[in-house]
């Protein structure tokens, strides 16, 4: 005879349960925790830990991973927008079963000795980023008040200085740097 085998299949977690074991995880970690509006959390549960410039970012389920919390290092960006982390992603998958104290440990043994020297990495890289981008906006800003005319800038590095009188417009390389 065929003998029957009962498959128990576990539901995914509600939000309120993620709300609740994420929010003990971050007690855990000593970290706070910011979760996403209940509209967004319809469409993905998710949250981040923070701590000074740390973001982990935990997803429940996503693609073919039910039970699973994705968890991941974030990277900050500069003040134009560009990424800091050019690597590969960093992150761990933990399963949604386990204890708000095995999944901080988790993170604290797995994620973060890999991800925080490269956070450090990206925050520097961030920095020096935004710091070119100022020396350079000062710069531009510079030249516009030395010719008397309104600067446009565009995407790419050549800022195109307009002079609305004789209705020129000629590009100008401007670097962070003194230079012109």
């Amino acid at each position: 005879s065929m003998s029957k085998i009962k498959i128990e299949r576990r539901d995914k977690m509600e939000t309120q349960e993620f709300r609740d074991k994420v929010s003990k995880v971050g007690t855990v970690l000593k970290m706070s925790v910011e979760f996403p509006s209940d509209e967004d959390m319809r469409w993905h549960k998710y949250a981040y830990l923070i701590k000074e410039n740390q973001k982990v970012r935990i997803l429940s389920g996503g693609y073919q991973n039910e039970h699973k919390l994705h968890i991941s290092g974030d990277f900050p960006r500069s003040i134009k927008g560009e990424s800091s982390h050019y690597g590969n992603q960093i992150n761990i998958n933990v399963s949604d079963s386990k204890t708000p104290e095995q999944i901080a440990r988790d993170i604290e043994r797995r994620l973060l000795p890999v991800y925080l020297p490269e956070l450090e990495k990206a925050v520097d890289q961030v920095n020096s980023t935004n710091l070119y981008h100022q020396k350079r906006q000062a710069n531009i800003q510079k030249m516009a008040d030395y010719f008397g005319v309104e600067f446009k800038e565009d995407k790419d590095p050549s800022i195109w200085v307009y002079d609305s009188i004789k209705g020129l417009g000629s590009g100008i390389q401007a670097h962070g740097e003194d230079t012109v």
